[in-house]
């Protein structure tokens, strides 16, 4: 997960952090959880695809284990972003990657201030950006 803050449209160069909590950190959770609680062995692509959609077709009981981890790692996600300095109420929230189909399908808290950015190449396009931001500075 990276953690960028923006303030008037710019980056601010000492508010970014990266942490190892992703979409795969939450997979292996799920994955993890449900070996715990059923003693069985669950596929990724099952796990990828409650992620995405919120369901799939498996028995109610098996969802409900997934949906708890992933609703519970979707907590954490945000716990992380407020000790960093995120505030739901007074800042909006943009998220790209896999992070928007768990924050879309398992945050139950407040989202009217939450922006997701679907083009797939987002997170490519901003590095891009700040790299040219610190060239320029270099250069000076």
């Amino acid at each position: 997960m990276n953690v960028l803050f923006i303030t008037n449209g710019k980056p601010v160069s000492g508010k970014m952090f990266t942490e190892k909590f992703g979409t795969y950190q939450c997979t292996l959770a799920i994955r993890e959880a449900f070996m715990r609680k059923t003693q069985r062995e669950l596929n990724d692509a099952i796990i990828d695809e409650i992620l995405c959609t919120g369901t799939a077709d498996i028995p109610e009981d098996d969802l409900i284990i997934i949906r708890a981890t992933a609703t519970e790692y979707v907590a954490d996600i945000f716990r992380r972003l407020r000790e960093h300095g995120y505030d739901e109420k007074t800042m909006t929230l943009h998220i790209t990657g896999g992070g928007g189909c768990l924050v879309r399908n398992f945050y139950h808290g407040d989202l009217s201030r939450t922006k997701f950015v679907t083009d797939i190449c987002a997170a490519a396009k901003g590095y891009e950006y700040l790299a040219g931001i610190q060239l320029k500075a270099e250069a000076s």
